[in-house]
């Protein structure tokens, strides 16, 4: 009987950081519990795709029906349009003790990275794949960093928590033009999506705080609306795309730590074409690992997976940007169809209390 393993690993930089209790989600299609800081990234689905091109049959069915496995055989996407070419590696063979030595070797030497393969069983007659992605995103203008106030936030069930955050100053407001821009902007909703640039290109952070709590999918559809049609009004209205000396940025640091075991959530026994004995996961997890701050992002993530067979001054018209409530953060390509880090921010696990 053969036995599968995928192993992933994304990373942004080395830093450490404090345990919460986000989790890692692999179901975008689920609105976040109130209270719940999620985060969900297609490195998953980029391993569950080579997992399921080292069998020699196709998936025909899983017994009993499981909803997220027939969500990650369905899923749409172009990985080469999402996922950063010149930081991005997969790695496939034989779960052999020489295989994972090997790939670790590469990774190091390629990304200068170490991946820890202890999780994960040894099997010859299995299958393994590695793969990495390597990102440390920094703003084009760096933000300024508040030390004196602190930004309430208020989670969905109603807490507030006096966090630190960074974000405009307004009298240099002006200088954020070519690196800011607004998506979208609601005052009734106080709901917005910001795009902000970074030294990478075509690479941006997305801020979106929207009106209600909504499924990943819904968000990422949202997004993706807006970056088409932008606000393309007069400067200094509400409907302008370009940050205005009077506008206010908050946008609270962030520390998250998530350790979440999918194993349960994808038990079920996997029939392949020409394979007379089913497959079952015995082993899946994601951690990830995500920093905001103001002068940039980084994230690390790490998943594994196992299978045994079986002209005048216009009048400008003052916005304020502030996530004083749950909003998402993307990392993205520009002109791919899905982020490749998505993060739902609710509750003050992954946030810094602000220290007088």
């Amino acid at each position: 009987m053969k036995c599968t393993v995928v192993i992933i690993s994304l990373l942004f930089s080395i830093h450490s950081l404090a345990l919460g209790a986000p989790t890692c989600i692999l179901d975008i299609d689920e609105v976040p519990p109130r209270g719940a800081t999620q985060v969900w990234s297609p490195l998953f689905q980029a391993s569950w795709e080579l997992l399921q091109d080292r069998h020699q049959g196709k998936l025909v069915k899983v017994v009993p029906p499981n909803p997220l496995i027939t969500q990650l055989e369905k899923f749409k996407w172009q990985p080469k349009e999402v996922m950063p070419e010149d930081g991005y590696a997969v790695y496939a063979g034989l779960a052999t003790q020489e295989f994972a030595r090997e790939t670790a070797e590469a990774i190091k030497k390629r990304f200068n990275v170490k991946v820890d393969t202890s999780r994960l069983p040894i099997n010859p007659q299995g299958n393994s794949v590695f793969g990495i992605l390597l990102r440390e995103l920094k703003f084009k203008v760096k933000f300024y960093r508040s030390k004196k106030k602190s930004l309430e936030f208020q989670s969905s069930t109603g807490e507030t928590h006096k966090v630190q955050f960074f974000g405009t100053d307004r009298p240099n407001d002006g200088g954020y033009g070519d690196s800011v821009k607004v998506l979208h902007y609601d005052p009734d909703s106080a709901s917005f999506s910001l795009s902000i640039a970074t030294d990478k290109e075509g690479e941006k952070l997305i801020v979106y705080r929207p009106e209600r709590q909504s499924s990943f999918r819904a968000a990422i559809d949202h997004v993706k609306k807006s970056m088409k049609k932008p606000l393309a009004g007069a400067y200094g209205s509400m409907t302008n795309g370009t940050l205005h000396m009077k506008d206010v940025i908050k946008i609270p640091y962030i520390v998250l730590d998530a350790d979440t075991n999918f194993t349960e959530q994808l038990g079920g026994d996997l029939h392949y074409a020409g394979n007379p004995l089913p497959w079952r996961i015995t082993m899946a997890y994601q951690i990830t690992k995500f920093e905001l701050f103001e002068d940039g992002a980084i994230v690390h993530v790490d998943t594994g997976v196992s299978g045994n067979g079986f002209g005048i001054e216009p009048e400008i018209t003052p916005r304020n940007f502030i996530c004083d409530r749950p909003f998402y953060i993307f990392v993205w390509k520009e002109g791919a169809d899905w982020p490749y880090v998505a993060t739902w921010i609710d509750g003050a696990d992954c946030l810094i209390p602000f220290a007088k």
